[in-house]
């Protein structure tokens, strides 16, 4: 039940977290280990893994600080500099008496909280503010790369919806005007020329449906059929004909069939831009 709260990101960094931590608890109990062998004293393996709890704490210290920063909204100074801080002051007294608490527990010794306290600001301190500047550094780093990003990003979408067309000039009765693309319902095929269909008004245009679909936006218009292309926006519902093919219903009420062989791009477009139940 706990699970659910996290998406999967979350849950690979708390297994990474936790392989780390492993590892590094395994290496101090080695490296404390060979220290003995070398200085010919004696080792304890209990008080050893006692006090590699100094690394078990960064798993949940380090993933907590990970969702403030991921989910907080606000990243000011101010914020940053207290994401960093407070895990930073956490663990150092969280540490001795930790160390504290299991030694009277478990132990004929009892290792004392301000011992631990002065042991662990000499010798660990520097590590503290090293390891939880991470997420803070990591967070600008990607903060940073988004800001760069984004002017091109913007700048593509803008060139990519400029180069699509937003009106066509129709003649009526000899008279030419211009009527927006995004109203025409749907294209159909009439070779050589093509038939655009709007409410209640229907025009001959002299382009083929090949020539005119690269200048539509493939976000809007899609092919449902050899000789047709549909407004997306335009679609009021769709049915399954229990043999790959469709019939979809125009908001004026208009039914066109979608082949099997466009009805994926279909589907995935009008999934995108409705909601709708399929029958």
């Amino acid at each position: 039940m706990l699970a659910s709260k996290f998406d999967i990101t979350d849950r690979k960094v708390a297994f990474v977290l936790i392989l780390l931590v492993v590892a590094f608890v395994v290496l101090t109990l080695t490296q404390d280990y060979l220290r003995s062998d070398l200085k010919n004293s004696a080792f304890y393996f209990s008080e050893s893994f006692m006090f590699s709890s100094f690394w078990w704490l960064f798993a949940p210290f380090l993933f907590a600080q990970y969702l403030v920063i991921k989910h907080k909204t606000h990243k000011g100074i101010v914020f940053q500099g207290v994401a960093f801080i407070f895990p930073v002051l956490l663990h150092l007294f969280a540490f001795p008496f930790l160390v504290w608490m299991l030694s009277a527990v478990f132990y004929y010794h009892t290792f004392s909280f301000q011992q631990t306290l002065r042991y662990t600001l000499s010798e660990h301190v520097f590590t503290l503010l090293l390891i939880y500047s991470v997420p803070n550094l990591t967070f600008q780093f990607f903060s940073m790369k988004q800001k760069m990003a984004e002017p091109v990003l913007e700048k593509h979408n803008l060139s990519n919806s400029n180069q699509f067309i937003s009106t066509i000039l129709v003649s009526d009765r000899n008279k030419k005007h211009s009527i927006y693309v995004s109203e025409i319902l749907y294209f159909s095929a009439n070779p050589p020329y093509i038939n655009l269909h709007l409410e209640g008004k229907k025009y001959l245009y002299n382009e083929t449906l090949k020539s005119i679909s690269v200048k539509l936006n493939p976000e809007q218009f899609v092919r449902v059929h050899k000789s047709t292309i549909v407004n997306i926006k335009m679609v009021a519902s769709f049915t399954t004909r229990l043999n790959g093919d469709y019939d979809l219903t125009l908001n004026n009420y208009t039914q066109i069939r979608v082949s099997r062989n466009f009805a994926a791009d279909f589907k995935d477009l009008f999934n995108k831009t409705h909601h709708l139940t399929t029958k």
